[in-house]
C-alpha cells in the first residue's frame, strides 16, 4: 500500500459516500469490495487535489532500494515535465540548484538521533533549479517528514511532505537583506559593517597582510537638509554611495556608518594605498555635482582612515582611530584626508577622558557630586549679596575635583546634561530648605536647550513660593553667540519662572556688545582675566570701564571675578562695578553659609 505510515484524515463522512456503497438488495461480498475500492480511490483523489491546491505533495522513500514514490500531481506541482525522472534520490537531487547546502539524503543519513520505534523527524529547505538566466524562477520547497530504522538501526525508509515556500522564502530573504543592508543606499548597515571589519581582522591574523578602514563624512549635511529638504539629502547620500561603490575594487567593502558617514574597508592595503584611494574619492566627488529634484548640489567630504593592524588592533580601536582622523581632517579644511597615527599625548588624553567619564558616572550613581559656595559681595558695602554655587566631584578616596577638571570632558562625552540636572536638584533642595539662601547656578550650553531642565526648574519654583526670586541662572557668552534666538527664548523662559539671568565669562572668547543690546540679561559677569594685574593694564581697565557704562544703559548689574586684593577692589568700586567675587572676599566652601529651615515641633498628645 502507498504511504502506509501516513494517517490521512477522512475528508468525507459516511453519509457522503453512501451512494458508492452496495444496496441491501445487492449486498454480496464482491459488490462490497468494489464499493470499498471505489470509495478509497475517490478519497485518495480528493486528498491529492487538496494537497495540490495548497502547494503540497507527499512521498515515500525506500532507502535501501533508493525508490521514491510520489503522490499524484507531484510533477505538475513542482513544474516538472511528466517525463522528468524523480523515482530515485539521485534523479531528484540532480534537479536541485548548484548551491544546495543540504539534501534529504544529508538530513537523514547524517542524523545522530536514534529511532526508538516512532521514527525521527527531519526538516530542510532546498530549491529546484529554474531558468539558468533567471534565479527568481527557482522553486523553493520545504521538505519535512520522518525516517524509520531497520533492524540494524540504520535508516531504512522515510516518508514526508513537500510544500512550496517561495513566498515565505522571498519574505525571509527580504528580512535577511534588511538586517544587513541600509534601505536607502543598499550598502551594508553599521552592524554588518562591524561584522565585516571583525572578519577582516580575523583574515589579517591568518595571512599577516594589512588593510585600511576609512570613515567618509559628508560636510554641511545638516545645511543641505534644511535648505533643500530631506528628500534632497537622501538623494545626495544615495548618489554618493553609488559613486563610491563604482570607484572601489570588488573585494573592498562599503557600508553606511551613520546618517552622513560612510565606512570603507580596503583589503590588502597599506597607508599609501589608503591615501591614493582617499584622494581619488575626493576628486571623484568634487568634480561632479549631485542632481536632485531640488536642484544640483555640490558635495564636499572629509576622510579619516587608519591602517590595521599597525595602528588599531581590534574593531573598537579601528572605529575610534578613523573617527579621530576624520575629526582632524574636518578641523583642517574641507575635502581632505587624514591618516591616523599613534600619538602618546593624545592616547594619554583619551585615557584621562575615559577615567574621568567613569569617575563622573560613578559619582552620580553614588551621590558624590556636591555644591560649594563662594560669596559675591556688594562692591559698596562689602556685605555678601549672594553666592555662586560651584559644582564639585568627590572621588572614592575623598579627593575633590573642581568643575574645571571634569566639566569640559563631561561636555565632550555627552555627560554634561546628567551633571546639570543633578546640580539643579541640589540647588532646588538647598533653596527649599534654607530660606536665606540666594545664589547663582551655572547651566551648560547643551542643557540650556533642554526643555526638561526648564520644566524641573519651574516645578521646583511652584512647589516652594519665593524660591525663584532667590536663584540666578548663569549661561555662558558662547551660548548667546551660537544662537541669539535660542538664547533669547531661554532667558524669557527663566524670567517667566521668576529667576534672574546672568551672562557668565563675558569677554572670555565671543565678546560682542551686540549681545548685551539684544539679550535682556539682569547681571553681566566679567571674566576674571580682566581683573588680573588690573592696575598695570590699561586695556583691561578700558574694557571694564566701557562695560560698566554699557551695562548701566541696559539696566544690568555687573560682577567682576578673580578679585584677589584690595587695590583691585578699590578700582572696580570707583568705576561703578556692582559686585565683586574672588579670594579677597572668600574661597568656595562646602559648608552651607545659611541656617536650615527650622522644623516645627510636634506636640505629643496624651
Amino acid at each position: 500500500m502507498l504511504f502506509p505510515e501516513i494517517r490521512w484524515p477522512s475528508l468525507m463522512s459516511d453519509s457522503h459516500t453512501s451512494s458508492s456503497q452496495a444496496t441491501p438488495e445487492d449486498d454480496s461480498p464482491a459488490r462490497r469490495k468494489i464499493a470499498e475500492r471505489r470509495t478509497l480511490g475517490e478519497r485518495r483523489n480528493l486528498e491529492t487535489d487538496v494537497l495540490n491546491s495548497i502547494g503540497e505533495c507527499v512521498y515515500e522513500w525506500d532507502i535501501d532500494k533508493d525508490i521514491l514514490t510520489w503522490s499524484d500531481g507531484a510533477h505538475r506541482l513542482m513544474n516538472l515535465g511528466q517525463d522528468t525522472p524523480i523515482g530515485t534520490t539521485r534523479e531528484f537531487n540532480a534537479l536541485l540548484i548548484a548551491t544546495t547546502e543540504s539534501t534529504r539524503n544529508d538530513a537523514i543519513l547524517s542524523s545522530t538521533t536514534k529511532d526508538e520505534g516512532e521514527g525521527v523527524r527531519y526538516r530542510l529547505q532546498y530549491a529546484l533549479a529554474g531558468s539558468t538566466e533567471n534565479e527568481s524562477s527557482d522553486l523553493w520547497l520545504e521538505d519535512s517528514g520522518k525516517w524509520f530504522a531497520g533492524e540494524d538501526g540504520l535508516p531504512q525508509r522515510a516518508h514526508g511532505i513537500v510544500r512550496i515556500v517561495n513566498e515565505r522564502r522571498l519574505a525571509e530573504q527580504k528580512l535577511e537583506h534588511l538586517s544587513r543592508h541600509d534601505p536607502l543606499t543598499g550598502m551594508f548597515n553599521r552592524a554588518h559593517l562591524n561584522a565585516c571589519l571583525q572578519s577582516t581582522f580575523d583574515e589579517i591574523a591568518r595571512t599577516g597582510e594589512s588593510a585600511a578602514f576609512m570613515v567618509i563624512g559628508l560636510e554641511h549635511f545638516d545645511l543641505i537638509n534644511s535648505v533643500y529638504g530631506y528628500d534632497a539629502g537622501d538623494a545626495v547620500i544615495a548618489e554618493v554611495a553609488n559613486r563610491l561603490k563604482e570607484n572601489l575594487r570588488d573585494r573592498d567593502i562599503i557600508g553606511r556608518f551613520s546618517g552622513a558617514k560612510i565606512g570603507v574597508i580596503l583589503s590588502e592595503s597599506n597607508d599609501r594605498d589608503m591615501l591614493v584611494a582617499g584622494y581619488r574619492t575626493l576628486n571623484m566627488l568634487r568634480e561632479n555635482v549631485v542632481n536632485t529634484s531640488s536642484g544640483p548640489i555640490a558635495v564636499s567630504i572629509s576622510i579619516g582612515g587608519v591602517v590595521i593592524p599597525q595602528h588599531a588592533r581590534n574593531v573598537k580601536q579601528a572605529f575610534m582611530a578613523a573617527h579621530q582622523a576624520l575629526g582632524e581632517s574636518r578641523r583642517g579644511r574641507d575635502a581632505s584626508i587624514v591618516s591616523y597615527r599613534r600619538d602618546a599625548k593624545r592616547d594619554q588624553e583619551r585615557q584621562v577622558a575615559a577615567r574621568t567619564a567613569e569617575r563622573i558616572v560613578t559619582a552620580l550613581k553614588k551621590k558624590r557630586i556636591h555644591l560649594a559656595w563662594q560669596p559675591i559681595v556688594d562692591a559698596t558695602s562689602g556685605e555678601i549679596a549672594f553666592h555662586e554655587a560651584l559644582i564639585r566631584l568627590k572621588d572614592e578616596d575623598g579627593t575633590l575635583f573642581e568643575a574645571g577638571e571634569f566639566v569640559a570632558i563631561a561636555q565632550r562625552l555627552g555627560l554634561i546634561r546628567l551633571v546639570d540636572h543633578y546640580a539643579l536638584d541640589l540647588a532646588l533642595q538647598t533653596l527649599a530648605q534654607n530660606k536665606q539662601a540666594k545664589f547663582s547656578l551655572n547651566v551648560s550650553n547643551e542643557t540650556a536647550c533642554d526643555p526638561e531642565w526648564l520644566s524641573k526648574l519651574a516645578h521646583g519654583a511652584y512647589r516652594t513660593p519665593g524660591l525663584a526670586q532667590r536663584l540666578i541662572v548663569e549661561i555662558t557668552e558662547s551660548h548667546a553667540a551660537e544662537s541669539m534666538e535660542e538664547a533669547n527664548s531661554f532667558i524669557s523662559s527663566v524670567h517667566d519662572i521668576g529667576c534672574k539671568v546672568a551672562l557668565d565669562d563675558f569677554g572670555a572668547g565671543f565678546t560682542s556688545f551686540k549681545n548685551l543690546k539684544s539679550l535682556p540679561f539682569d547681571i553681566i559677569k566679567v571674566d576674571g582675566q580682566f581683573a588680573d594685574n588690573l592696575g598695570g593694564s590699561h586695556i583691561n581697565q578700558s574694557f571694564i570701564k566701557a562695560l560698566v557704562d554699557l551695562a548701566q544703559l541696559f539696566n544690568a548689574e555687573t560682577v567682576v571675578e578673580w578679585v584677589e586684593d584690595e587695590s583691585t577692589a578699590t578700582l572696580l568700586r570707583d568705576w561703578g562695578v556692582d559686585y565683586l567675587q574672588g579670594f579677597q572676599f572668600g574661597q568656595p566652601s562646602a559648608t552651607l553659609p545659611w541656617l536650615p529651615v527650622e522644623t516645627p515641633l510636634i506636640k505629643k498628645t496624651a
